[in-house]
């Protein structure tokens, strides 16, 4: 007995000291996750598990997903030995599947964010070094451009509708879903963004002879067009009627993704053009946006009463693409007032598109957690963020076309959240909410109340459905970050997708795009700070 005495005294003083030593960890931890917010210091408290709202995720995994995004771009990226410098890896991933490849699509909307992160401050060390990625990228697509593949040739164009490279720089000579007439317009789209951000950066390069040097390989009004952003255009502007494969590189025809960043980029083209005394080339794209205007109308299905992503398609129509065609073809800062806006997030048109979407992936996926609904009685339609995958019928699991069908995506699910946050902006920018027989279905889901009258017409601040929805527009964007937020990785990590059972990620690893879409998502939410919420 007299020797289990100090056994015990010394065991009593081993777990007092480790007791102690509990609230330093705890706050070593909180250090790396931006701060110790939340934590008392008392000692009850830190026996409770460390809380971490959405905010303060959304803000670490930004700078993730940031890290996590140039990992996968050269130079400067990790593990990327034979990449040629301006590239953009889909995923790192070169086995089941085999994404280490340079989608001309996915690399544009890819680079497409880090202009907005470089417009942001030009002058900050961070945008130092997303100019040397921005030039090596611009410079590689001058050698893609004129890379002879199996979609074509340069000399006639027809070679830009290639849908992606070898990491190395040459071309993909397999079997492929060829051509893809997207990303012509989405690398113009890009490279005329940091045209303007460098611009403003730099004023003087305008009139200065070493500004053309500078100008010219990106836009030069000789022809045949030999410059990168006006080659691109001229595909775009004789092409754009033309069927091609869609954004998912599976079925051919004419889509609505395709058709709205065509149409972007001819808008914005003109303006370029007038800019380089490109006149006739200006007057030109500006007739082809106008005939685009009047086609894309057709996208709308009025018996369905949604938008549809490919005409005469055997698929329901319903598609995340019809969200990325809207975000990705209508830009969040529109100063051009003399371009009619179509279909822009806060449309009716989409709104309602991805109303049908979230009900119809509600239930199709398990980790969604949908009621059941009841025979005997009709259920409410709620407009709630889940996990969205690509489209219903879809039977891609990430790793092959399996019985067991296809999985939500992150970039599809932080698209939602985008759409969400830019509306509430817009509604709130303008001061003005408009509720049509159109748009009703959508803010009743969204308020879920029955109780709305369309013959109200318009509402304004000093109305409280105006605030209201401002509110929920947020809270609902926030609830599907939320859902990236639960199947994340540990450490942050984004793949393709996750499983629709049992909500793990699968699919290409770290896959870019995922990152880019959660940065643009971020940047909205931020967007809707200091609306009074």
């Amino acid at each position: 007995m007299t020797l289990l005495l100090p056994l015990v005294l010394v065991a009593y003083i081993v777990l007092y000291a480790f007791a102690l030593s509990i609230p330093l960890h705890l706050h070593a931890v909180s250090s790396l996750i931006g701060g110790s917010r939340g934590l008392s210091g008392g000692y009850a408290q830190v026996q409770q598990p460390l809380k971490e709202t959405l905010g303060d995720w959304v803000e670490r995994e930004e700078r993730i997903a940031l890290e996590r995004l140039l990992a996968n771009v050269a130079p400067g990226g990790k593990d990327l030995e034979g990449v040629v410098e301006g590239s953009v890896v889909a995923s790192p991933s070169r086995e089941e599947p085999d994404y280490f490849y340079q989608w001309v699509r996915d690399a544009a909307i890819t680079t497409s964010t880090l202009v907005d992160l470089y417009a942001d401050d030009p002058s900050s060390q961070l945008s130092s070094s997303l100019s040397t990625i921005l030039d090596a990228y611009a410079n590689l697509q001058y050698t893609l451009q004129h890379t002879n593949n199996p979609s074509g040739t340069f000399s006639d164009l027809s070679g830009l509708g290639e849908p992606k490279f070898e990491i190395d720089g040459a071309p993909f000579v397999g079997n492929w879903g060829r051509p893809q007439r997207d990303g012509p317009a989405l690398r113009a789209i890009t490279l005329m963004a940091y045209l303007r951000a460098y611009n403003a950066s730099h004023p003087w390069l305008w009139t200065s002879d070493s500004g053309e040097d500078w100008f010219k390989p990106l836009y030069d009004p000789k022809m045949p067009a030999n410059s990168i952003i006006k080659a691109d255009l001229e595909y775009v502007s004789h092409f754009w009627n033309e069927s091609g494969f869609d954004l998912w590189e599976e079925v051919e025809g004419l889509h609505f993704f395709t058709a709205m960043v065509q149409m972007r980029a001819l808008r914005e083209g003109a303006d370029l053009a007038l800019a380089f005394g490109d006149d006739g080339a200006a007057e030109w794209y500006k007739l082809q946006a106008a005939y685009m205007e009047a086609f894309i109308p057709q996208f709308w299905d009025t018996q369905k009463g949604h938008l549809v992503e490919t005409l005469e398609s055997k698929r329901s129509g319903l598609d995340c693409g019809l969200l990325l065609g809207s975000l990705h073809g209508f830009p969040a800062a529109y100063a051009n007032a003399t371009h009619t806006p179509i279909y822009p997030p806060h449309s009716d048109e989409i709104l309602v598109s991805l109303l049908a979407l979230v009900q119809d992936q509600r239930t199709r996926f398990p980790i969604n957690a949908a009621p059941p609904s009841s025979e005997d009685e009709e259920e409410d339609i709620v407009l709630e963020g889940v996990g969205l995958g690509r489209y219903p019928e879809d039977v891609y699991d990430g790793y092959g076309n399996k019985h067991s069908g296809g999985n939500p995506w992150f970039l599809c699910t932080s698209s939602a959240a985008e759409v969400l946050f830019r509306t509430a902006a817009h509604v709130s920018s303008t001061s003005s909410l408009t509720i049509t027989d159109l748009s009703l279905p959508f803010y009743e889901a969204l308020l879920a109340s029955s109780s709305l009258d369309v013959d109200t017409g318009s509402y304004g601040p000093s109305d409280a459905v105006f605030h209201s929805v401002i509110e929920r527009l947020v809270q609902t964007g926030d609830e599907f970050l939320s859902v990236v937020k639960k199947h994340a990785g540990a450490e942050g990590e984004l793949s393709e997708q996750f499983d629709r059972n049992t909500g793990y990620m699968r699919g290409a690893r770290d896959l870019t795009w995922s990152y880019g879409a959660f940065l643009q998502a971020g940047r909205a939410r931020k967007a809707t700070w200091g609306l009074g919420l």
